[in-house]
């Protein structure tokens, strides 16, 4: 099956703390399992006790928004359609709610020497499949109305299909199994941090959306 415009998956993680003159404060499990909670769920209790500031916690927000809007811009112009500021808003947002209603715990595999493993057991949506089922109702919906023009019915196609895509978000629910992904940690600034941020953001948001 083609995944037509489906939201391309992007973790942004842009973690900065500051440095401490002892020990890190939580362990590597309690860390990695802070940053999901950042990003997947909204929530930056975790990460502010780990030492990250209020600015940065809200640039790595920024982030993460610019980058998900740019994509979903990006799709949209390569059907040949422009995406509207207020039905871009709604999309993300929706998203946002969609990965909010996710649940993971976290657990060290094995630690030795500045070094660990751990293992995050997280609960998921198909993200696959509800962009295809959005899509494919919106083009039946489409092939039942009357149009002068293909271009009119592309257009109406879009916007059922944005609305839809909307629709499902914002009625996700988790499942009931967990999907693993391991993690491996060092510690930078006396935090325990990913080694490889882009690779642990990919494997998460594989993860968090069903492709994994």
């Amino acid at each position: 099956m083609k995944k037509f415009f489906s939201i391309l998956i992007c973790i942004c993680l842009c973690i900065s703390f500051l440095p401490g003159c002892s020990g890190p404060k939580k362990n590597a499990a309690d860390s990695i399992k802070a940053i999901y909670e950042l990003y997947i769920l909204g929530d930056a209790t975790g990460i502010t006790s780990l030492g990250m500031t209020e600015e940065d916690i809200n640039a790595a927000r920024e982030t993460y928004d610019a980058s998900l809007k740019e994509t979903i811009r990006t799709n949209f112009a390569a059907s040949g359609q422009e995406i509207d500021e207020q039905s871009l808003d709604e999309l993300c947002e929706a998203r946002k709610t969609a990965l909010s209603k996710m649940s993971a715990t976290a657990e060290i595999v094995s630690e030795s020497e500045g070094k660990a493993t751990v293992v995050v057991h997280t609960t998921y949506f198909d993200e696959f499949d509800l962009d295809a089922d959005a899509y494919y109702d919106a083009k039946e919906t489409a092939q039942q109305g009357n149009f002068s023009t293909a271009e009119e019915q592309h257009i109406f196609l879009m916007d059922v299909y944005t609305q839809n895509l909307i629709e499902a978000y914002r009625n996700v629910m988790p499942s009931e199994k967990t999907t693993d992904i391991m993690v491996d940690c060092v510690i930078q600034n006396n935090t325990w941090v990913p080694a490889n941020m882009s690779s642990f953001g990919s494997d998460l948001a594989l993860a968090i959306t069903g492709q994994k």
